[in-house]
């Protein structure tokens, strides 16, 4: 099995009691950039630590390993620019993971390795990827997310696409029968977080039990 690790940290980062761990799973197309994103804008506060998921096409393997490598060495370019765009004065722990084999699967190894806070998901994975490995396409959740929500033992963060929250939270203002039952409706996150009971449309986790 074929895979790449990739490891930075802030000058004068620490681990401490604080730190927080997180796990990204950012595939490589829309959702999962937004995910990714998403961690890092919204998530990951000083002294924590991300560790990025991008999971291997089968056909990307008929590649160079070392175009693979560089793949993996071009994303942490950009996360780190991206973390100096959010907050600059922000000190992190950045692991890039690019690994082959069933996304499913290597989540399962990644959470048992690094036994994250909470791991952040799109809602759909890489649809060439998706597919190699037999997973349905249909529905508003991808395969691998809906396999996160079922079967995590740590809260799952899905990020939704923004367009898609943009035009239901319209809609939803636009509806007469809507009651307003907090000032701050309008600001609600595009996230989902899953936990004991329903479905929180607030950033704030909870443990799902298992």
């Amino acid at each position: 099995m074929f895979s790449y690790t990739l490891h930075v940290q802030s000058a004068g980062y620490a681990r401490t009691r604080a730190t927080r761990v997180f796990l990204c799973a950012a595939s490589n197309d829309e959702s999962g950039s937004q995910a990714l994103d998403w961690a890092l804008d919204s998530l990951a506060r000083d002294g924590d630590e991300l560790i990025v998921l991008r999971g291997i096409d089968p056909e990307e393997l008929e590649k160079d390993h070392e175009i693979v490598r560089g793949e993996a060495r071009d994303l942490m370019k950009s996360i780190q620019e991206k973390c100096v765009e959010y907050d600059a004065d922000r000190k992190l722990s950045i692991t890039v993971e690019f690994v082959a084999g069933r996304v499913t699967q290597t989540l399962d190894r990644l959470i048992a390795l690094y036994r994250p806070d909470s791991l952040v998901v799109g809602t759909r994975g890489q649809r060439s990827m998706m597919q190699a490995l037999g997973m349905s396409m249909t529905g508003a959740i991808g395969s691998v997310s809906k396999y996160c929500l079922s079967h995590s033992p740590v809260p799952v963060i899905v990020v939704r696409p923004e367009e898609k929250v943009k035009k239901a939270m319209a809609k939803r203002r636009k509806d007469p029968k809507r009651g307003r039952h907090f000032a701050g409706d309008e600001d609600l996150s595009r996230t989902k977080t899953t936990g004991i009971g329903p479905v929180s449309l607030t950033p704030t986790t909870t443990r799902n039990g298992r």
